[in-house]
């Protein structure tokens, strides 16, 4: 496996254009309506059930750091000083127009 990002992307893209799966590149069913298969589908419910704390709790100390530096705690992005809301505007019309 590629470890740069842009190379990891350009290989999940030409297998799941080949109709493979894009983690493990085995061969999926013609009748397989999801991107991955079987086995990867299943690696992922093992991993986020088995590592739902550590994530949540990474995840909720991300969200305070950048509440409590006046920045945007999903995308990161540095707020203007008389900027009053918590989320940025960019971050706030994506996730309301995109529903």
């Amino acid at each position: 496996m590629p470890s740069d990002k842009k190379e990891r992307r350009i290989l999940y893209q030409e297998r799941r254009e080949q109709g493979n799966c894009p983690r493990c590149g085995k061969k999926k069913r013609k009748t397989e309506k999801r991107v991955y298969c079987a086995d990867c589908r299943e690696f992922f419910r093992n991993y986020n059930a088995n590592n739902f704390d550590t994530i949540s709790l990474a995840r909720q100390t991300i969200y305070d750091q950048r509440k409590e530096n006046n920045q945007c705690p999903i995308c990161g992005k540095k707020h203007k000083a008389r900027y009053t809301n918590i989320i940025c505007r960019k971050c706030l019309d994506k996730k309301y127009n995109t529903q």
